[in-house]
């Protein structure tokens, strides 16, 4: 297991790296950071392992550790040092996208905060779901963050748009773990993962709300 400080040198350096690959896109530069971002990931899949050990009853275990090594790289691009330690922020990206990933797969739906507070189990009874009262107001916010995002889908490429589709299910079906939009898509997993993360990134810019 890393320390703090351990997790903040890498993650240093990697936000350095970052910065000189996209300043200069020298493709040394540019081999050295895919190499450390592989070596952080690495070192921190330990962190996944923690958050998804009391999921291993789950028949969708596998695809929830998927889903967690997502969310790292989602931490990762997205960390900023001024807002506390890397630790703290992974934590967060991974425990959110896991419990709410492991809440879809359960009969009886959960707030995240019950889920994530809350060791998970199944009921072999009729499936219970939680329903919000009808409100108009979250139905227009609702319907002003679709059109929000079709307009920043508009401006990535379409296989950009292909995977994100399958990754959040915007086309109203089940969300795609990693894998399955690679055996889908006949994609690589690099591939997959860096156009999440890249779309991602964009849409972040353009959504406005």
């Amino acid at each position: 297991m890393l320390t703090e400080q351990d997790a903040q040198d890498l993650m240093t350096t990697f936000i350095r790296l970052r910065t000189e690959m996209n300043a200069s896109n020298d493709p040394i530069i540019v081999k050295e950071f895919k190499k450390h971002e592989k070596t952080c990931a690495e070192k921190f899949d330990y962190l996944i392992t923690m958050k998804t050990g009391r999921y291993k009853a789950f028949s969708n275990y596998e695809d929830l550790k998927q889903e967690g090594r997502l969310a790292l790289v989602n931490a990762m691009v997205n960390y900023d040092p001024a807002k506390g330690s890397f630790f703290w922020w992974a934590h967060k990206y991974i425990d959110t996208r896991i419990s709410r990933s492991a809440n879809l797969h359960t009969t009886i739906r959960f707030p995240l905060k019950v889920a994530k507070e809350n060791a998970p189990h199944k009921e072999s009874i009729l499936p219970t779901l939680i329903e919000e009262r009808y409100c108009p107001d979250k139905e227009l916010d609702q319907a002003e963050l679709l059109h929000s995002i079709e307009t920043a889908m508009a401006v990535l490429s379409d296989q950009q748009r292909d995977i994100i589709h399958l990754a959040f299910g915007f086309d109203g079906d089940k969300p795609l773990s990693v894998n399955k939009i690679c055996k889908k898509l006949g994609l690589s997993r690099s591939t997959v993962t860096k156009s999440i993360s890249t779309s991602q990134a964009i849409m972040k810019e353009k959504i406005k709300i």
